[in-house]
């Protein structure tokens, strides 16, 4: 007999590892591993929605006809040596893993693993639309890389809204019609939301009792727990909330955490939702004039592009990568990443959401969040780790190129052509945070000064060396070197006092 190993972010029917198990002698392995569990003080959110997710799912296998040895252990290596002892195994087939910490546990417990069993490593797709070796492939030598050309040819090799050899509409990226900020007295379409069933409730009491500690919060659980579901969640975005999307996708309201967005990765990540139907639907949804074509590109971008190429990222660049720091910040992670009770209202509403489901979008990401990180200095490696842990749909892979490379430019630009920083101004226009918030945006040392004003000409003060000759960021230091050397001091002066502020407690 042969034992086939599932992880718990491969819950897919379609994988190579499932389809090709002979029901009759086969047994599937799942393994609840707590010591993976606290690898990091993961959110109860996303331990709860992987718990149920992989109970579902072992249920679902069940009904289908398959033998599933379902097991909780304290470790994985545990919960294997219980397996070898109930079932006779010759042969053990794992689909390959793309987290490398995980990968190396593996292939450690892969080379103990008694000669008389043989290993074996089954195809990852369609997790994803490229094996590990083609999308290593598409990104020759050590980088930089340019995002653009890697989504251009996947467009191209995977023929999504092309017409011949040209892109529909004329342009490869309808970017620029999708910066559109959204009025406060504008409503959005409610996501799909799904109320736990009894399962899930008793994995939520588990994770309760076992890992009251960890931080987030279980009084609200909206998450799609098997296929059948986040098809619903599918369905519902590409029919209600894809017109939409394009246009207010860098949009920011207040108490709006989901906007128009698909709040899909969670349900992709995890295997029950294949980027290649995902992104068949949104195309179809094009050809039949359900949704316009800037709508369609850009999610489509973020699946077909996005997600691949920072997978590619991952697995050229680790495991060094996890230690880059270009620009050499230590400032530790404020305690009210974890509460959201801090007096900047645009943090407030980016980290709440996060603290209440484990989730908010790219914007409060990538502009709020990781802006706050870069220009106060924050570890980046403090900060990719609460991204691992606070969210429902990450995972070191997708994190580590996202937070490192995107959000805080610490890879130095092997991923991004600049940092994503910003003063006050951009979130003022792109959201209506700015409305409620004690700190005034357009002032910049004045006591109620917003503090991204100051620290954003801080940072690029003190980061000229490494960026001052980047062609994109010229403008805007030729602007700084034409401040009169006074008025240079006080952003410095200002940028002082609110890193000491924050260093005793304050902006909470």
């Amino acid at each position: 007999m042969s034992t086939r190993w599932i992880f718990g972010n491969q819950l897919c029917m379609d994988l190579p590892i499932i389809k090709e198990a002979d029901k009759e002698s086969d047994v599937i392995l799942m393994v609840e591993a707590k010591s993976r569990a606290l690898w990091q003080s993961y959110h109860k959110q996303k331990l709860t929605f992987i718990f149920s997710s992989m109970r579902h799912f072992a249920e679902e296998l069940k009904d289908k006809g398959y033998t599933v040895d379902y097991r909780k252990a304290d470790s994985f290596r545990d919960g294997w040596e219980e397996h070898k002892k109930a079932y006779d195994s010759r042969e053990v087939h794992l689909t390959h893993v793309t987290d490398d910490r995980m990968r190396r546990a593996i292939e450690k417990w892969a080379q103990e693993v008694p000669k008389e069993i043989t290993v074996h490593y089954e195809e990852e797709r369609p997790l994803f639309l490229l094996s590990k070796e083609e999308v290593k492939d598409r990104l020759p030598g050590d980088g930089p890389w340019q995002a653009d050309a890697f989504y251009r040819k996947m467009r191209k090799d995977f023929d999504i809204l092309m017409e011949d050899d040209s892109p529909i509409g004329g342009k490869w990226s309808f970017d620029q019609e999708n910066r559109k900020p959204a009025k406060s007295d504008m409503e959005f379409p409610k996501k799909r939301t799904f109320r736990p069933d009894e399962m899930t409730k008793q994995v939520m009491e588990e994770v309760e009792e076992n890992y009251g500690d960890h931080p987030g919060s279980l009084d609200s659980f909206i998450w799609p727990v098997t296929r059948q579901e986040a098809l619903k969640a599918l369905n519902q975005f590409i029919s209600d909330r894809l017109p939409l999307f394009g246009t207010y996708q860098d949009a920011m309201l207040t108490d709006e955490p989901f906007m128009s967005h698909a709040v899909l990765s969670s349900a992709i990540n995890i295997g029950f939702l294949k980027p290649s139907e995902v992104i068949e639907k949104a195309e179809q949804a094009y050809y039949d004039g359900e949704a316009p074509l800037n709508a369609v590109e850009g999610f489509i971008r973020q699946v077909v592009g996005w997600r691949e190429y920072m997978r590619g990222i991952y697995l050229k660049k680790m495991p060094a990568y996890k230690k880059v720091n270009v620009f050499d910040h230590d400032t530790d992670l404020p305690s009210f990443f974890y509460t959201g009770e801090t007096k900047m209202k645009c943090m407030e509403q980016s980290i709440k959401p996060v603290v209440d489901v484990g989730y908010n979008h790219h914007i409060q990401r990538l502009m709020v969040l990781g802006n706050f990180a870069n220009l106060f200095g924050i570890s980046p490696q403090q900060t990719s780790d609460w991204f691992n842990e606070m969210y429902v749909d990450a995972y070191d892979w997708v994190v580590l190129p996202n937070v490192l490379g995107m959000a805080l430019y610490a890879d130095g630009g092997v991923l991004s052509t600049k940092p994503y920083v910003s003063s006050a101004n951009y979130i003022n226009k792109m959201s209506d945070y700015c409305e409620e918030c004690p700190f005034n945006p357009k002032h910049k040392t004045e006591e109620d000064a917003c503090p991204f004003n100051a620290l954003y000409w801080d940072f690029l003060d003190r980061h000229e060396d490494k960026l001052g000759d980047n062609p994109r960021m010229k403008l805007i230091y030729s602007q700084w070197n034409k401040r009169k050397e006074e008025d240079k001091e006080a952003l410095r002066s200002k940028s002082r006092s609110l890193k000491q502020q924050l260093a005793k407690g304050g902006l909470h």
